[in-house]
């Protein structure tokens, strides 16, 4: 019985330590790159010792179209200090998602992400989410939805704070 308890234990734990929840390393991924990058792929563990926002979005996604542009200023704003956006487009169809782009251009790195095995790795609960990752690699924040001043001076504020900006 003990060792079904402690077995039991370990794997619970195991399975909350690969969760995608604050104070969680943020679970690796390797995308496909849309635009915005020299490679064919975008790799998470490329942007170690940055802060990443990691933004889940489809082409359909209202919020999403309000979303990209305060993004783009937000990565403006902090790239030189430590700071990326990398945005995770979640159609079947990829053309979807370079329609979209030609309407909300933006220039940080576009991946996709078709069959969302990313998105199911990170739990995501709707569109669009985004998870603000600090430099050791950590959740610090999770973003569900998008709402262009409270939500957006939230993010920025946890941005600043992990770039040490405040």
């Amino acid at each position: 019985m003990k060792l079904l308890v402690s077995l039991l234990s370990s794997l619970l734990l195991s399975m909350s330590v690969n969760a995608a929840d604050v104070g969680a390393p943020a679970p690796s991924f390797t995308v496909d790159a849309i635009k915005n990058v020299a490679a064919e792929k975008i790799n998470l563990d490329e942007y170690k010792g940055k802060v990443v926002y990691v933004d889940f979005w489809a082409s359909w996604c209202g919020p999403c179209k309000r979303s990209f542009p305060k993004l783009e200023e937000l990565r403006a704003k902090y790239k030189d200090k430590g700071f990326e956006v990398i945005a995770i487009n979640m159609d079947e169809n990829v053309q979807d998602a370079k329609d979209f782009l030609e309407k909300f251009p933006v220039t940080f790195p576009i991946g996709s992400d078709p069959k969302g095995g990313i998105a199911e790795q990170y739990k995501i609960k709707g569109l669009p989410s985004a998870y603000i990752i600090d430099r050791q690699g950590a959740i610090s924040h999770i973003v569900v939805g998008f709402d262009e001043k409270t939500e957006f001076e939230t993010i920025e504020s946890v941005t600043t704070k992990l770039l040490g900006i405040q």
